[in-house]
């Protein structure tokens, strides 16, 4: 029951239909029994700075943040955190007084997936990232510690944040059956999964023949079946796909948002609900 006493939280896109967001935080706010809702929010580009002054004169606990503003939200908070700040992108906004504190849960949500799912990071693993974008990046943080990394890039030169267990190779055929043989984990950064006419051709030209039983295939879609997926499955090989790291990415932003430990359950039966539902 919405009251003057409810707490606002917010999701903010451009579009936002296609956001889950509310069912998973709602569904963890109502577990948790705390005053709160969270509401979609798209936001053109052109107002992200005036909505964001809106959630301080509200007094918010925060905002989610997804396509295409965790670059514009970085640079509107008034403070980052070290993740976000590295990786340049926030997904997430606290409100601390009227102060917006920008994070970044998507890199320390996509390793709490993978190990929900049973992947071992700690193996060190060599991963093999299809994308250079804003989700490779956080992921490549996210491992980093752990993980060498490769990424497979149209234009290597230009992924500028590859440094360290990271390095960019150039998107060859040669090149993506050398990454593959050696790969422990491949994750689909690009939005190829999101659905289109290129999906199956994108998919046909990936080596899959050459990556050993053992290895893990991940993609961050969350919404519907990818073709990625289910070649993987279909050769045997343990996949995990995007409700994973929205669950635990979600799961993040609500502990800083509230103070307390996040209603994974809740929050995994919600979305996956809402998922079926689509």
């Amino acid at each position: 029951m919405i009251r003057g006493t409810t707490r606002l939280a917010a999701v903010i896109g451009w579009p936002i239909e296609h956001s889950r967001s509310p069912q998973l935080l709602n569904a963890a706010f109502a577990a948790a029994g705390i005053d709160a809702v969270l509401v979609p929010l798209a936001v053109p580009p052109e107002q992200l700075a005036n909505a964001l002054d809106g959630l301080r004169a509200c007094r918010a606990l925060g905002a989610s943040i997804t396509v295409p503003h965790k670059l514009a939200a970085a640079a509107l908070a008034d403070e980052l955190t070290l993740p976000a700040r590295e990786i340049g992108a926030v997904n997430c906004l606290q409100l601390v007084a009227d102060r917006l504190v920008g994070h970044n849960t998507d890199c320390d949500g996509f390793v709490d997936g993978l190990r929900a799912a049973g992947f071992r990071p700690e193996a060190g693993p060599h991963v093999v990232l299809l994308g250079a974008g804003g989700a490779a990046r956080a992921i490549a943080y996210g491992l980093r510690e752990s993980c060498s990394i490769e990424v497979l890039a149209r234009h290597p030169d230009q992924v500028d944040w590859a440094h360290g267990s990271t390095r960019a190779t150039a998107w060859t055929d040669d090149n993506l059956r050398a990454a593959f043989a050696r790969a422990g984990l491949v994750v689909d950064c690009t939005p190829i999964g999101l659905g289109g006419a290129d999906e199956a051709t994108f998919v046909d030209a990936l080596p899959l023949e050459v990556l050993r039983p053992e290895a893990w295939a991940a993609t961050l879609v969350y919404h519907r079946p990818t073709i990625w997926l289910a070649r993987a499955r279909a050769r045997g090989l343990a996949t995990v796909d995007g409700r994973a790291m929205l669950v635990h990415q979600g799961a993040r932003a609500f502990a800083i948002w509230t103070g307390m430990p996040a209603p994974i359950a809740a929050m995994t039966q919600a979305l996956d609900a809402a998922v079926a539902g689509t």
